[in-house]
């Protein structure tokens, strides 16, 4: 239902404002994600921890329930998640919305990370509200 709400709200806006639009829906995603992930620092830094991947994963707010198909892989050292199955990207696909999605997913985890620890870096080079089959989360290890 999320996904559904977010593409009807960016379709209206969009429409509406053009490509304008498109740059506030892109702004309130990466303030979204960046608030995430400064509430996600300030519980690590508040049990006395680093602002690493380690504690990221431990303490993020990342639903389990979330009905995601993944698996993480280490590649080189970095952490790899490879999703197969997303209820965002069904919801998007289900109204035909994806290119309204896309804006959330191509956005949002970075913008988390960032408001976590703007030192580490998160690739995405594979996203299903793209048309791929599959996305990637590709987190750096400095």
């Amino acid at each position: 239902m999320f996904s559904q709400l977010f593409c009807t709200i960016a379709e209206v806006i969009i429409s509406r404002f053009g490509e304008k639009g498109r740059e506030a829906m892109i702004e309130a995603v990466k303030k979204y994600g960046e608030e995430r992930g400064k509430r996600i620092a300030k519980l690590v830094k508040s049990q006395g921890k680093e602002l690493d991947l380690k504690n990221f994963f431990i303490y993020g707010d990342f639903d389990s329930r979330a009905n995601l198909t993944y698996s993480p892989n280490l590649v080189e050292g970095n952490l790899e998640i490879c999703v197969t199955a997303c209820p965002f990207d069904k919801g998007c696909k289900e109204w035909g919305k994806r290119e309204y999605g896309k804006i959330y997913c191509e956005y949002v985890d970075k913008a988390i990370l960032k408001g976590y620890n703007p030192n580490l870096v998160l690739e995405v080079p594979s996203n299903m509200t793209k048309g791929n089959e599959k996305c990637v989360l590709r987190y750096i290890a400095k």
